[in-house]
């Protein structure tokens, strides 16, 4: 089982979020200005600032400062997949962890906690095999098919 986190700031509700701001950082031929890709998300600045943060950190993202600063995909939407996103933005587990912390301290608790672990490390080993099958490309390619 992965470790938790200890400092999360990006809680598994952004995960959309990020995989939505990288699909339209796909679709600019520019760097992207923070305020510019925050409108288009209809989010705020700081919180779009933050939220690509863990992005810019495992390379999915590069952050330009500067008055033509922004944002742009540091490498080839095709090579970003909907795991990467989740692996940096550390959302190991988020179902869970809650099983494993509701158990009670007792005989029987103890138990289910190591069956709630098993568990929870096959439903996180599924979880990624499915995110591994799509790209930021293969979404905003998708996404321009609906505006056809």
């Amino acid at each position: 089982m992965h470790p938790t986190p200890k400092n999360r700031t990006v809680t598994s509700s952004t995960f959309g979020l990020a995989i939505q701001g990288l699909v339209l950082l796909s679709m600019s031929n520019k760097v992207c200005p923070s305020q510019e890709l925050a409108k288009m998300m209809n989010t705020g600045t700081t919180f779009l600032r933050r939220m690509l943060r863990p992005l810019v950190r495992a390379s999915l993202v590069e952050a330009r400062e500067g008055r033509d600063g922004g944002y742009l995909l540091a490498k080839p939407a095709n090579l970003i997949t909907v795991a990467d996103v989740y692996r940096a933005l550390e959302l190991h587990d988020p179902l869970g962890s809650g099983m494993i912390d509701s158990t009670t301290d007792c005989e029987r608790g103890n138990q289910l906690k190591g069956l709630f672990q098993e568990m929870s490390s096959q439903v996180e080993e599924s979880t990624l095999r499915v995110f591994e099958q799509y790209t930021i490309e293969h979404i905003a390619a998708e996404i321009i098919k609906l505006e056809l």
